[in-house]
C-alpha cells in the first residue's frame, strides 16, 4: 500500500506554515515532514499536529548556515562538538514531536581533496546521533543528493550511502532513498529501488529535470509505484517536489493513493 507524507517546505507554500498542516490533512494526508523545525517552538508545532490531527514522521538535522550556503555539518573536521550539541537539539524535537526519523545532512565538502578526512568525520557523527537516536527509538537517516542541485555535497549516490549503512551496521542507521536525486546522478532508477529497499526506511519523490509533481516529468512513477508495493515496502513516500501550478492541483496524480 502506497502512502504519501506532504512535505510542507514544498507543499502548501501558498500559506504560512502554521497553516500547511490543516491543508494536508484536508486534502487525505495523514503524514507530513519538512526541512527544519528549529525556527519553531516544541510547544507550537505540537499543537499545529494535534489540530490537524496528522503525525511529523521526517526532518532535517542542524543545516549549519543556509545564509553563508551550508547544507549540513555532520561531515566538517573541526565541527563535532557542535554537530553533538545540534543533533542533541534535534533529537530533543524528535522526542517530544514522536517523530521516528532524523535525516543527518553530512555538508558539503570545503576541499574535497579531504574527502576521507570528510568521510571518517560523518561515519563518527552518525554512531554518537545512532547510539542516542536507538535509545529513544528514533532512526536516523541518510541521503545522498545530487551534485548538480548542491555543488560538492558530501554524499551523491545511492550506493556510496548503502556501503556506509554496510560498514557502519547499526541497527539505527537507514536509508532515505530520494528518486528525484538518484535519477539525475545514476538513472536506471528500477535496479536501485531492488537494491536498496531492503536499507529504506523512507522514501521521497519528484520528477526530473525540474522537480515537478511525479506526472510531470521524466519518471514513470506508477510503474515505480507498482514495484516498491512488489517489495512490500510500508513506509511513506514524501511528497518532495515543487508544484508546478498550486499544490492542490499539483496533486491530481495522487487520487489513486486517498489524496483528494
Amino acid at each position: 500500500m502506497i502512502k504519501l507524507s506532504a512535505n510542507l517546505s514544498f507543499l502548501f507554500t501558498e500559506l504560512p506554515f502554521e497553516k500547511r498542516f490543516n491543508a494536508a490533512s484536508k486534502l487525505g494526508f495523514k503524514a507530513v515532514e519538512f526541512l527544519f523545525p528549529y525556527n519553531y517552538k516544541i510547544s507550537d508545532l505540537q499543537s499545529y499536529l494535534k489540530a490537524a490531527n496528522i503525525e511529523l514522521i521526517l526532518f532535517n538535522s542542524f543545516p549549519g548556515s543556509l545564509e553563508k550556503g551550508e547544507k549540513g555539518i555532520a561531515c566538517l573536521t573541526g565541527r563535532e562538538n557542535e554537530f553533538k550539541e545540534k543533533f542533541n537539539l534535534a533529537l530533543e524535537y524528535g522526542i517530544k514531536l514522536k517523530c521516528p526519523y532524523i535525516h543527518i545532512m553530512p555538508g558539503i565538502e570545503l576541499n574535497p581533496s579531504l574527502r576521507n578526512q570528510y568521510r571518517d568525520v560523518f561515519k563518527s557523527n552518525l554512531v554518537y546521533a545512532a547510539n542516542l537516536s536507538q535509545k529513544n527509538n528514533i532512526t536516523i537517516l541518510i541521503e545522498a543528493i545530487n551534485n548538480k542541485d548542491i555543488p560538492n555535497y558530501h554524499l551523491n549516490y545511492v550506493s556510496d550511502a548503502i556501503s556506509i549503512i554496510e560498514e557502519l551496521k547499526h541497527p539505527s542507521i537507514k536509508l532515505q532513498l530520494d528518486l528525484y536525486h538518484a535519477q539525475i546522478m545514476s538513472g536506471n532508477i528500477t535496479n536501485i529501488i531492488k537494491k536498496s529497499l531492503k536499507y529504506t526506511k523512507h522514501i521521497q519523490i519528484a520528477s526530473p529535470p525540474n522537480r515537478y509533481e511525479p506526472n510531470n516529468g521524466e519518471i514513470n512513477y506508477p510503474f515505480i509505484f507498482n514495484i516498491i508495493e512488489k517489495f512490500n515496502y510500508d513506509g511513506h513516500i514524501g511528497c518532495e517536489y515543487n508544484p508546478s501550478t498550486n499544490t492542490e492541483d499539483s496533486l491530481q496524480w495522487a487520487q489513486n493513493y486517498n489524496i483528494k
